[in-house]
């Protein structure tokens, strides 16, 4: 390195020479905001050894990359970096209307199941518009963070799955928040941007209406409590509307426009909500009705949140044929181009071995399959029988092969006649079973976890993509060996958790939460996940 002396420089022209740097640096910066458009950053007060990337790129410990503070750090720097770090929300007319738009989806994030102060908390020191240089600069990273943070949660989810549950396998999204928004910026397309951001699915979007419905309903007082002495009778004996009458009518609007009701329009009513909570339909107050009369409307509307929050894992685009399981519902659909071709119930997990979350593909039909049974399945409920009954495996068409224990094919097997044979890390398939009487329960909670299907002939059919009966399945299956029936495209299989969703008129249905999903994922969210009262919850069947 060089050293080189300026003593010999006349003080004039040294002078002269700070000028002309001075005046230089002062045209560039002009240049660089006329072309940026959007404002200087810096002012006489300001730190100069500050800058907006600085400000971008400042380290916080606590937003690590597998956080999602530092998942959504990470995309305002390679956001801000894209565009040389000029600032977005300040300088012109046309960033002020930006600002309104965003300010106004971030206040109302309380419509997608969100809490606005998650992201206008930060905000709050700015009232009015932000004074040029650094607190511009500033005010500029928090709205971008905000909108972000919020953007990520709205559309993907506010928490990983896996944080919640440990038995789900549903495929990553694929979203470039940072150049998503940088596209919505030049097009000056932020509206759309915003409005795109939700899960583009029917069943979201009657959850957002039916969000607001009921907190309509909260904000008026909820819903009276039902006692377990109630009659299903229109009037009180104090002559007034009974509590179960009011209660329907809340979330009945065919019975709250009835004129003049009777006490036959309260039982159809009566009929209808056992209908839409998934409970045996047949008019009585029965224990399992009651506690689904007393499920407070506040907790209610934190199960449509927590659906909502599942909608925001599931993809948001399903293919044209797949196969949809909602276990709370204990149903499968088949659906083709947007419409059910097949509907049947389905027999789900014991609670202590519950059906997952989870999407796979079938890729196969297996006619008369053999039942490889895992070892912890042999050992809890098949090793103890051969304890005490020397001929037990016999007698059940069991043997064993290749180290571990089999069942043979044949009538007793409980895979059935039909298997669809989709891998997957639980290995938890779709097949039939031996015992149809299962199907006639309200509640079917009976499997290792697999999910045995009453209409599992014509599922297998249309799987094949042919019609029902399908002579293939037909003839395997009457040689009374196992065959395989290669599908020539996989089929998408989704088994998804759904204790809350609304049919195509917007009328809530619930489910039984039958492996308790929801309170941990409430509580994930940030709400309290209360729980119905025990009282209600325990009550014997038999004293109704």
């Amino acid at each position: 390195m060089r050293f080189i002396a300026r003593t010999a420089m006349p003080r004039s022209l040294w002078t002269s020479w700070i000028f002309l740097c001075a005046l230089t640096w002062a045209s560039l910066a002009f240049v660089a905001n006329a072309r940026s458009g959007e404002g200087a950053f810096a002012s006489a007060d300001d730190d100069p050894g500050t800058s907006l990337q600085d400000i971008v790129s400042a380290n916080d410990s606590d937003k690590t990359p597998t956080t999602r503070p530092g998942i959504v750090k990470a995309q305002v720097q390679a956001f801000y970096a894209a565009r040389d770090f000029r600032l977005v929300w300040s300088g012109d007319d046309d960033a002020q209307e930006r600002v309104a738009v965003v300010r106004q989806a971030l206040e109302h994030a309380d419509r997608q199941g969100l809490r606005p102060s998650d992201y206008l908390s930060d905000l709050a020191r700015w009232g009015d518009a932000p004074m040029p240089g650094r607190d511009a600069a500033d005010y500029d990273v928090a709205l971008t963070t905000a909108l972000f943070a919020y953007a990520l949660d709205v559309r993907m989810g506010r928490v990983d799955p896996l944080k919640v549950y440990k038995d789900v396998n549903l495929p990553l999204q694929d979203f470039d928040l940072a150049d998503g928004f940088a596209t919505a910026l030049r097009h000056g397309t932020i509206a759309r941007f915003l409005e795109e951001l939700p899960p583009p699915h029917p069943g979201y979007r009657r959850l957002v209406e039916a969000l607001a419905r009921y907190r309509g309903i909260a904000a008026h007082g909820g819903w009276p409590t039902v006692p377990s002495s109630a009659a299903v009778a229109l009037e009180g004996k104090d002559g007034k509307p009974s509590s179960l009458a009011r209660r329907l009518a809340l979330e009945d609007s065919t019975f709250a426009d009835t004129a003049d009701p009777s006490d036959a329009d309260l039982r159809e009513s009566l009929l209808r909500f056992q209908r839409r909570n998934g409970l045996e339909d047949n008019g009585k107050l029965t224990a399992e009705t009651l506690k689904a009369l007393n499920v407070s409307v506040s907790y209610r509307i934190q199960q449509i949140i927590a659906n909502m929050e599942r909608w925001r894992w599931a993809p948001r685009a399903f293919e044209a044929r797949y196969v949809l399981v909602n276990v709370p519902d204990q149903s499968l659909e088949f659906v083709e181009d947007q419409s059910a071709k097949l509907s049947s119930k389905v027999v789900i997990g014991r609670k202590d071995a519950k059906t997952p979350i989870m999407r796979t593909e079938v890729v196969a039909v297996v006619a008369n399959p053999a039942w490889d049974i895992p070892d912890d399945i042999a050992a809890k409920r098949i090793l103890p029988h051969m304890r005490h009954h020397p001929g037990y495996l016999a007698s059940k068409n069991m043997v064993f092969a290749n180290g571990s224990l089999q069942q043979n094919p044949g009538d007793g097997n409980v895979l059935g006649r039909l298997m669809l044979d989709s891998p997957n890390p639980f290995g938890v398939y779709m097949h039939d079973t031996p015992d149809k009487k299962l199907f006639l329960l309200s509640v079917r909670e009976k499997s290792n976890g697999c999910i045995r299907v009453e209409q599992i002939a014509p599922l297998a059919s249309l799987t094949l993509g042919g019609e029902d009966p399908d002579d293939r399945i037909i003839e395997a299956i009457g040689t009374g060996e196992t065959q395989r029936l290669e599908l020539t495209q996989p089929l998408a299989v989704y088994v998804l958790y759904w204790t809350a969703f609304a049919d195509d008129d917007g009328a809530m249905e619930f489910r039984p939460d039958r492996y308790d999903r929801d309170p941990p994922l409430i509580a994930k969210l940030g709400a309290r996940a209360e729980k119905p009262a025990k009282s209600l919850a325990t009550l014997d069947p038999s004293t109704e």
